[in-house]
């Protein structure tokens, strides 16, 4: 009869243990969790524009001079000049640097020309005018001033103000470049060509 008892009180304390069990169980189960959630704004990227425009000339492609600086110059003499302006444009919302290239030829040595700032139509720039350029010329009106088109300049900076040399966005200036026949010219039906490009870079 012991073992009968043994094994009652064995299934008793089972049987509690399991109740037990069940209990915390449902406990559990019925527990609330608290929860909280930020939501937040939807980003939305768009890049920047880096937009240099040249007389108004969105087509950046030929742009011409404005003046008496067509594309084809025609009927010089010796010591005859034409001049044209262009107006650079940061038009876009980065800033970038500016930078003027030539290439020209000339094989009787009979053209030159001079090209400098003059002036500043938008945002900064230089306190007084004309600001010249490192073998662009220093003035017009003479042989000994101006640059030959022969002689190339390459990527010459063209700064926002003195030492600044980013434009920022809406910074506008007026240059101006006088295409020069040489009073030294002595050649009949003298030719040459000038290249003039412009180049903006992110700054």
């Amino acid at each position: 009869m012991r073992w009968l008892q043994d094994s009652l009180a064995g299934r008793g304390l089972l049987s509690l243990t399991a109740i037990g069990a069940l209990a915390s169980a449902g406990a559990l189960a019925t527990h609330a969790t608290l929860t909280d959630q930020v939501t937040m704004a939807q980003i939305s990227a768009t890049g920047g524009t880096l937009d240099m425009v040249a007389n108004n000339d969105t087509d950046d492609s030929a742009t011409a001079w404005s003046g008496s600086l067509s594309v084809a110059l025609t009927g010089l003499k010796p010591g005859d000049e034409r001049s044209g302006t262009v107006e650079i444009d940061n038009a876009g919302d980065l800033p970038y640097t500016l930078t003027a290239s030539t290439t020209g030829a000339n094989a009787s040595g009979c053209f030159s020309y001079y090209f400098r700032e003059t002036s500043v139509t938008g945002g900064t720039g230089a306190g007084s005018e004309p600001v010249n350029f490192a073998g662009m010329g220093t003035a017009a009106g003479a042989d000994s001033t101006t640059a030959a088109f022969a002689t190339p300049v390459t990527n010459r900076q063209l700064p926002d103000s003195g030492a600044d040399t980013v434009w920022e966005a809406d910074d506008k200036k007026v240059y101006t470049l006088t295409v020069r026949m040489n009073q030294s010219c002595a050649t009949n039906a003298a030719t040459g060509t000038l290249d003039f490009t412009f180049d903006a870079t992110q700054g």
